[in-house]
């Protein structure tokens, strides 16, 4: 007995432990917590963090270029047969001789190539910074969209979901007159063949609803797409204040001139173009370089010759040492006109960038204005569908009273419900479009 309590407790906890875990995993989740999960797993923005952090060692790299240069080695070998003694008279011996030499070289003034390569590199790196912003921006941007898609068919879903009940009601109460003998067999089949279109309209929407939702899953790469979810947001509240908002097209374009993150780049890449022609341009200065080294030698004979004697590592490590500091300068005089090349060729890649400038401005100043006429024509077409969903739904309620009344037919009702339907689609539609087209003036505008 005491067995079966411990099982039964014990398939209770497993029981409450993959029920909480399964309500943890379709926790439902928000715009922003879709547009903060995307930023976090996007490959496009993180091989840009990837291409910043590139970028940063390359700039580290150049600064630490000024530092001089330091090494040493130490070289031992054994000699054979004829050497020289220190009178560099040459006889038969063997001997070994240990070298140590250390030495530092260091640029003294390269016609300030080093000091214009990392400002060159620091403004390579707030290009990639801005690169990483515009990405951001993009992906806030496309999880805005795919989110209010998800939106739109649920509600379109609900729509037909409610068509569903209608249109069973109107089997049901068809049924009814049937078996009374008020009504005809044939009314019955159209009614059960309009509640089979419904059904099969919701089954297509709710399809719809799957896809959206995974294409958002998988533009986020969400592990667990089986699992994803979005939390249904009341977009009416505050629609007649959206629709009353006056947008400035002329300030939005402005504002995203100035602080787009890709209009940024654009900037910095032009200065960093100009800076890369200093590069270049410091080949044609001469250079100056400073040096200094230590060295010195140990000798030591296996055979002992008269009058010289193996003298003492100590002795000899300060007899033999050797300094020595130098000062070289190189005066370029003709290099095959490389560097001439090299500035006219960075001259034509400043131009490029200009030319790059102007083309994201005139990208970005369309799509600003492409945005503007269709949210005024969504504002427009939203405002007409209200009209004509109200309008339909007055007309199908007066329907739907003669239809019950026996005074109307089965094709009039329900030319006027699909009337209706198609209304009420239209205007869902429309609203979310419209939505979307202020949301992406905000973006624009946003500073």
């Amino acid at each position: 007995m005491k067995f079966n309590v411990k099982v039964l407790f014990l398939s209770i906890f497993l029981l409450f432990f993959l029920f909480s875990t399964s309500l943890y995993a379709q926790k439902k989740m928000s715009l922003q917590a879709c547009i903060d999960f995307a930023l976090e797993h996007s490959y496009t923005v993180k091989q840009k963090i990837l291409e910043k952090e590139l970028r940063y060692v390359q700039l580290q790299a150049t600064k630490t270029s000024i530092a001089p240069t330091l090494g040493a080695n130490i070289g031992q070998n054994l000699d054979f047969g004829r050497s020289a003694l220190a009178d560099a008279l040459i006889i038969n011996t063997t001997q070994a001789t240990t070298n140590f030499y250390a030495g530092l070289n260091m640029d003294l003034f390269q016609g300030l190539r080093t000091h214009h390569q990392m400002k060159s590199d620091k403004l390579n790196l707030e290009a990639t910074l801005f690169d990483i912003e515009s990405a951001k921006e993009n992906i806030e941007l496309t999880v805005t969209a795919y989110y209010l898609q998800i939106l739109l068919n649920k509600e379109i879903l609900e729509v037909y979901k409610t068509q569903v009940i209608s249109s069973q009601e109107q089997v049901d109460r068809i049924q009814l007159l049937v078996n009374n003998g008020k009504s005809s067999d044939a009314e019955l089949y159209a009614a059960k063949a309009t509640l089979a279109t419904d059904q099969v309209a919701v089954v297509e929407a709710n399809n719809a609803v799957r896809l959206s939702t995974l294409d958002l899953a998988q533009l986020m790469n969400y592990p667990d797409v089986s699992n994803f979810g979005i939390a249904t947001e009341a977009d009416d509240v505050g629609i007649d204040e959206i629709l009353n908002k006056n947008v400035d097209v002329y300030h939005v374009v402005e504002n995203a001139l100035q602080n787009r993150p890709a209009i940024k780049a654009a900037l910095t890449r032009i200065e960093q173009a100009k800076r890369t022609i200093k590069v270049y341009q410091s080949g044609w200065y001469p250079t100056l370089g400073f040096s200094a080294s230590f060295g010195t030698g140990y000798f030591y004979r296996f055979k002992e010759i008269s009058g010289f004697p193996n003298q003492p590592f100590g002795e000899q490590f300060r007899n033999n040492a050797r300094q020595s500091l130098g000062l070289s300068l190189y005066i370029p005089i003709f290099d095959k006109l490389s560097t001439h090349y090299n500035v006219k060729q960075q001259r034509i890649n400043v131009k490029a960038q200009e030319l790059q400038l102007e083309e994201t401005r005139r990208i970005l100043i369309k799509e600003i204005e492409q945005a503007y006429v269709n949210a005024v024509a969504s504002k427009e077409k939203y405002l007409a569908s209200q009209v004509a969903n109200t309008s339909s739904a007055i007309a199908f309620q007066y329907e739907e009273v003669k239809f019950n009344a026996g005074s109307s037919t089965n094709f009039e009702f329900n030319d006027a419900r699909n009337k209706y339907l198609q209304a009420q689609s239209n205007l869902i539609q429309a609203k979310f479009d419209f939505l979307f087209r202020i949301k992406i003036l905000e973006f624009y505008g946003k500073n």
